[in-house]
């Protein structure tokens, strides 16, 4: 194994390719600026496929990652709204909320320059109602690229920003 090389595990499903990115596997932490890199890797592979942005979120964890103000700032730059939100239950008490919203270029650049991969739990960055990206409670980050062409953007992408790796299969 390359040394400090980045493990992606992946899968065919279909003519698509998952690349998955699994944080716990990699021990970087999700401010690293490797990790960084192969998430700006996976949107140039896709960007031009992004239509749409689903995000689920957790009121007291987002406040304290970037403070109650900017919380409120993000979610409404997301394009959160009182008709797309929906609260997830648990007992009566909201665990998490999630929106959808259209994927925009403003949207590309926040993902692209974010200096902390997790600073929201979970996203999912979709061609339509295909997931192309999705981050999951700093558990993984996967790509899952339609074709020869975002899986060959890719890995040049990590190539172009000298970030070894090494592709594991799995069944």
């Amino acid at each position: 194994m390359l040394l400090n090389a980045i493990i992606l595990y992946t899968r065919r499903q279909g003519e698509a390719t998952s690349f998955e990115f699994n944080v716990f596997d990699n021990q970087f932490a999700t401010e690293n600026l490797a990790v960084r890199k192969v998430l700006m890797a996976m949107l140039a592979a896709v960007s031009n496929k992004l239509t749409d942005l689903e995000v689920e979120y957790n009121d007291s964890i987002l406040v304290e990652k970037v403070g109650a103000k900017r919380a409120g700032e993000l979610l409404r730059f997301l394009g959160a709204t009182k008709e797309n939100m929906r609260e997830n239950l648990s007992n009566g008490v909201v665990v998490s909320r999630i929106f959808h919203a259209p994927f925009t270029q403003e949207h590309y650049e926040y993902f692209y320059n974010l200096t902390d991969i997790a600073q929201l739990s979970h996203y999912r960055l979709k061609e339509g109602k295909e997931d192309r990206i999705v981050f999951y409670f700093t558990r993984y980050l996967q790509l899952i690229a339609p074709d020869e062409k975002s899986r060959e953007a890719f890995l040049e992408g990590l190539e172009a920003f000298s970030l070894p790796y090494k592709l594991v299969p799995i069944a």
